[in-house]
């Protein structure tokens, strides 16, 4: 008996001693890794796949949550799903203890563009003591102020440093929408002149540049060129070069002429050619005959869109001169359209493009070549052949393209309405999806009035039937404007249904700071993925790569001083996968190097990405950014339509 006391007693002890270790270690948390991004948390994947569904009451739930954290991603949703039933509650947000919650709800507000939110914003600002917050009020109250309204953003006393960037931003905001006055623009002019803040003088300088209608006087005048010729800023000398374009001055047209000739950056020169192109054309055409030649592509290019856009008909022969004296192809078709269109005896030319066309073996200089052919009628019927000949798809958008140009003529022929009325239904029934967005927007033109031509539209019905959601959205949008016009019925909504959930184990294996790296045929690319402000987008992109799905892709698409754009499996911009995800719009701004999804409209975007060549805040909250270019940006100002993705791969 006492021998089995003893036992109890002492495996009594070994028992008591285990629990004491196993509590111990239940109360020693194991650390969060800090690489891993902050999904690692179920909560705030919770909270984000309720913002992926736009599950508006279950978001609202989190709103009185004791965990701050969930309430500012709660409120943060909204900046995406921008539903305005949220309004009223995202305006008691701005009220609550957490500074980064009363932020995160001012963006949400601005982002639902509602007027009826302009009483939350205003009403914050009275109260609000964080200086990041009332900044963030300011930029918001900018989305949504009326033209009644748009003292509000100006009529602020004793502003700090911080205060000024959300109100010069706010202006900005304001302006896109065309809500401005003349003390909004002096606001401005002081704003880019006064301010030690980058953030501050670039909101303000793509105010002037952006806002439409703007009344400049002679002073004002004078602070912009001194900005857009001093300014240490390129980002801020381009944005007040563009705004030059509304004050056609002698002054201002030396001054550009300057800028679009010596300035050592050339998006600067490339914003200064297309200010310049709303003075007179003899005023500016040596200045853009020399920027023909301007070693930067893109800076050629522009000059060459503005030569076309412009030049008088009598300079038929100098034109045709340079087109064919150029050595670089894109100059070469640019020009050879615009000689085309200009020159009286159209055949001689026409041959010269249709043998260059026949001996290249460059589809998008071939598609270049059939655009220029858009200048002359006399080339349809070339035109017809290889647009249902040629199998590259920039090729065939390209030729069809040019038929819609060539429809549009101010002098075709009546004749040959039933002609093109053919190839135009055979457009719509080849099941070509390019060929059906671009030959439904013809047909749906009243000008063209091909109600008169067709018996019968049948042929749209059958191809609207053969097209599917969520990849043919672009498509189906254009065709059902085509039957409604025909049909003289109201145009039938296009959405996509929520159908591509996002990969929560793919978006938590990733770390926080990803990086993966871009090859292309001019160099490398790094870009670091915002796993924690887009992680649908990150996850929807890794998956894409991993499985080699951009390798051997072409960008293409490249706008000058813009952005330039890839992922399409077509190579014309027309394609994409059967699937779509949706639209990520944190806080967050498109400066240089951002990465972003393109789309055809909200919760559309699929493959196709592109990448910004310097700030287009105009796209900030309107489209998904993932991603930052943080080397090898010197690689993608030097991208051209054409130019190969050879792989997309995540650094270790």
């Amino acid at each position: 008996m006492s021998k089995f006391l003893n036992n109890l007693y002492t495996s009594g002890w070994v028992l008591l001693l285990i629990c004491i270790i196993a509590a111990c270690q239940a109360k020693v948390e194991k650390p969060r890794d800090i690489s891993l991004n902050k999904y690692t948390d179920s909560v705030l994947s919770q909270i984000y796949d309720y913002q992926d569904k736009r599950d508006t009451k279950s978001l609202l739930d989190y709103f009185n949550h004791d965990n701050a954290a969930y309430r500012c991603a709660a409120a943060e949703a909204f900046g995406s799903v921008q539903d305005s039933l949220a309004i009223p509650m995202l305006g008691q947000l701005l009220y609550d203890s957490s500074l980064q919650v009363r932020k995160a709800a001012a963006y949400a507000l601005g982002q639902s563009y509602d007027s009826s939110a302009v009483a939350h914003l205003a009403g914050a600002l009275q109260n609000e003591d964080s200086v990041y917050v009332r900044r963030e009020l300011l930029e918001a109250l900018g989305k949504v102020v009326t033209q009644s309204q748009i003292q509000v953003l100006y009529n602020q006393t004793d502003t700090s440093s911080k205060e000024k960037e959300g109100m010069a931003w706010g202006l900005y905001r304001a302006g896109l929408r065309n809500v401005h006055d003349g003390i909004a623009t002096q606001l401005a002019i002081t704003l880019l002149e006064a301010s030690n803040s980058y953030e501050t003088r670039l909101g303000a300088a793509h105010f002037l540049a952006r806002s439409r209608n703007l009344d400049l006087k002679k002073a004002q005048e004078e602070a912009i060129v001194k900005v857009a010729t001093q300014d240490i800023s390129p980002n801020i000398r381009m944005a007040a070069t563009s705004a030059l374009r509304n004050i056609q001055t002698e002054l201002v047209r030396k001054t550009l002429a300057e800028l679009a000739s010596k300035d050592g950056d050339y998006r600067v020169r490339i914003n200064a050619l297309r200010a310049l192109a709303a003075f007179d054309f003899n005023s500016i055409s040596s200045i853009l005959y020399k920027c023909l030649k301007d070693e930067n592509l893109h800076v050629a290019i522009t000059a060459a869109g503005i030569i076309d856009a412009s030049t008088p008909s009598d300079n038929g022969a100098l034109v045709t001169e340079m087109a064919l004296n150029a050595d670089r192809s894109k100059i070469k078709a640019l020009l050879l359209g615009t000689a085309l269109r200009l020159a009286e005896g159209k055949t001689d030319l026409m041959e010269r493009i249709k043998l260059l066309y026949e001996e290249s073996n460059d589809p998008y200089f071939k598609a270049d070549l059939l655009s220029a052919l858009a200048n002359a009628l006399i080339s349809y019927e070339f035109l017809i052949t290889k647009t249902y000949s040629e199998k590259h798809p920039a090729i065939t958008t390209a030729g069809i393209s040019a038929l819609a140009t060539l429809q549009g003529t101010s002098d075709f022929p009546k004749e040959l309405q039933p002609a093109f009325a053919d190839v135009f239904k055979q457009a719509i029934e080849s099941g070509d999806i390019a060929m059906i967005a671009i030959t439904s927007e013809v047909l749906a033109n009243p000008e063209y009035n091909f109600k008169e031509v067709f018996d019968s539209v049948r042929f749209l019905h059958r191809a609207k039937g053969r097209l599917s959601l969520p990849k043919d959205n672009e498509v189906l949008q254009a065709l059902n404007k085509a039957i409604a016009y025909f049909e003289d019925t109201a145009v039938e909504e296009v959405t996509n249904e929520y159908n591509h959930p996002v990969d929560w184990e793919l978006v938590k294996s990733l770390p926080k700071d990803q990086k993966v790296v871009v090859e292309t045929e001019k160099g490398s690319i790094q870009l670091r993925l915002l796993v924690e402000e887009a992680p649908g987008s990150v996850a929807n992109f890794v998956a894409l790569a991993q499985k080699g799905y951009f390798n051997g892709k072409n960008f293409h698409r490249v706008v000058p001083n813009f952005v330039v754009q890839g992922g399409c499996n077509r190579g014309d911009g027309y394609g994409g996968e059967d699937y779509s995800i949706r639209s990520e719009l944190a806080n967050l701004r498109y400066g240089e190097g951002a990465v972003g999804m393109a789309s055809a409209g909200k919760d559309t975007e699929g493959t196709q990405w592109f990448i910004t060549h310097s700030p287009t805040p105009h796209l900030d909250g309107r489209y998904t950014i993932f991603a930052q270019a943080t080397d090898g940006l010197d690689v993608v100002h030097h991208l051209q339509v054409g130019d190969t993705i050879r792989s997309v791969s995540l650094v270790k």
